[in-house]
């Protein structure tokens, strides 16, 4: 695994600017991993399908394009399912906050 400096890290789990922040079919508005994390780990099916299908994932593009973790983009596309999601967003989190220095 690749080292992370605190820095990155800190990056990571920060909030985005206004303009790119990824607003749900809900409403819901997110500016950060965390806030992504706790949205999908309470997100009804039917939000969660209209952002994640067998044709997109919108959650992946907004991590890899405006939060920039390459990483996890990568492995939330390979899942379309709510639980896995959850578990790959919260892990993210987790050791992302034990890089933070």
């Amino acid at each position: 695994m690749a080292r992370m400096l605190p820095s990155e890290a800190e990056r990571l789990l920060g909030n985005v600017s206004e303009q790119f922040t990824f607003r749900c079919s809900n409403g819901t508005v997110l500016w950060n991993l965390r806030d992504l994390s706790r949205a999908v780990g309470n997100m009804p099916d039917e939000v969660f399908s209209f952002h994640v299908s067998e044709h997109k994932n919108d959650f992946a593009n907004w991590v890899r394009d405006i939060i920039g973790d390459q990483a996890l983009a990568r492995d939330l596309l390979q899942t379309r399912n709510v639980a896995t999601t959850s578990r790959r967003l919260t892990e993210r989190v987790a050791f992302l906050d034990t890089r933070r220095g």
